[in-house]
């Protein structure tokens, strides 16, 4: 196993804008330690760690615009690699994919938004590419919480103790 972990995108419009869903925005705010926790910890392990945007001119989010970027508040670096998106599904942009073969990852970690629409696709979509998918328990947020716990209740889910875990052991076989 070698993971690659991929933040859905935590942009300044979900956290900052007026228009934005509230709901969306505690459930995302209540998430962000864990979300940074999860980061430096791939960071920490040398880990790829991959940056996802979606791109969408009907609601404002386009390169270059302050609603586009990610939060400040997110400890991501200049250096993550980047991936925009137009769809759901993150994987339908073949960028994504080919950085994983790349890497040499076959296993993707997911964290960000939204649990009940890009994150799941995403996580489909990582099948096709032969990437293993998981969700970092507690790392998803949604409008609904009880998205929340649907995505984590049909997905494979690990804590980060859980995956720590699983690298180990396979380094031991």
């Amino acid at each position: 196993m070698k993971p690659a972990l991929f933040v859905e995108d935590i942009q300044n419009a979900w956290l900052y804008d007026p228009d934005s869903n509230e709901d969306l925005r505690r459930s995302l705010e209540r998430r962000l330690d864990l979300i940074n926790e999860t980061i430096e910890w791939f960071r920490g392990k040398g880990l790829p760690i991959i940056v996802g945007y979606t791109e969408d001119p009907e609601i404002g989010l386009l390169p270059g615009t302050r609603s586009f970027e990610v939060s400040d508040r997110l400890r991501v670096a200049k250096t993550d690699p980047t991936v925009t998106k137009r769809h759901a599904n993150a994987f339908a942009n073949p960028r994504l994919g080919a950085l994983f073969h790349e890497k040499g990852c076959d296993t993707v970690a997911i964290v960000g938004l939204s649990a009940s629409g890009c994150v799941l696709a995403t996580y489909f979509g990582a099948l096709d590419w032969e990437v293993r998918p998981y969700l970092i328990k507690g790392g998803v947020a949604s409008n609904k919480e009880e998205h929340v716990r649907f995505a984590e209740d049909i997905c494979d889910t690990l804590t980060l103790a859980e995956l720590e875990r699983a690298i180990r052991t396979q380094e031991q076989d």
